[in-house]
């Protein structure tokens, strides 16, 4: 346990070492907030119950899935395995007595932690004093999200883990992170509620494991009091993150038995 609160921390103050950047971008995710929410507000208020949300709720949904998004990377990449290939670096994460899958997702937690705080909560706090929110519906409703949050947090580490993994088999990983970074983006919910799409693509969609990281968590969160199915929600992520979190141990086993770094 001290080795995961040493590498969380460690990756936490990494995250917050260019106070620069950092600010950068909480202005950039305020105003994404801000756009959103007013964008939202003229689609919903031009075609009510779109999506089967009505405007406080869509909204709610827009305000708090961007700070979702931000927190939990649904845009991709953010795990610099790529990058430690290309360098030589890698050869020191193999080399760590800590685990090479643990080792990154500890550090992805504090990575998580940090943009929570520093990205998440300002852009929330300004989206709710702009718009206002949905509170949840009732005690199970929020305790679920709660724990929503964190399967979303490993479903969408453990996408970003296996695409980041394809380094040790290509020679530039920049075309995988593009297309995983299109489709994570599209289909966990963060640019549109997946109840938009309709018939066959629609309930495609809800079934593959990009909804767990926002589209899910947010269902939790709106449900309506009495509302039932937030064991099933929350089944749904739990089983995603099952079976990545063991494809990413294959596979890392699988990558590690030969490493060759670009260039020797």
């Amino acid at each position: 346990m001290r080795g995961w609160v040493a590498v969380a921390a460690a990756s936490a103050r990494a995250n917050v070492a260019y106070r620069a950047t950092v600010a950068a971008s909480v202005l950039s995710n305020v105003t994404l907030t801000v756009l959103r929410g007013y964008l939202a507000l003229a689609v919903w208020e031009a075609q009510p119950g779109l999506a089967g949300y009505d405007t406080r709720r869509a909204v709610t949904f827009v305000v708090l899935g961007q700070a979702l998004m931000t927190t939990f990377a649904a845009f991709g990449g953010m795990i610099d395995v790529p990058g430690r290939v290309e360098n030589g670096g890698i050869v020191i994460d193999v080399a760590r007595p800590f685990g090479f899958l643990r080792w990154w997702l500890a550090r992805e937690i504090g990575r998580a932690a940090v943009f929570l705080v520093s990205r998440a909560v300002p852009a929330g706090a300004v989206g709710v004093a702009l718009f206002g929110v949905v509170l949840p519906a009732s005690g199970a409703a929020a305790a679920g999200f709660a724990v929503s949050l964190v399967f979303a947090l490993l479903v969408s580490f453990g996408i970003r883990y296996l695409v980041a993994l394809t380094a040790f088999w290509v020679t530039d990983a920049r075309g995988t992170l593009a297309v995983s970074s299109l489709t994570m983006t599209f289909f966990s919910g963060a640019v549109l509620p997946l109840t938009i799409f309709p018939g066959a693509f629609g309930e495609v969609a809800r079934v593959l494991p990009f909804g767990a990281i926002v589209q899910v968590p947010m269902d939790i969160y709106l449900r309506p009091a009495g509302g039932t199915g937030i064991g099933q929600a929350l089944a749904f992520q739990a089983a995603w993150a099952l079976v990545l979190l063991g494809a990413s141990g294959l596979l890392t086993r699988l990558a590690l038995r030969r490493v060759v770094t670009q260039g020797g």
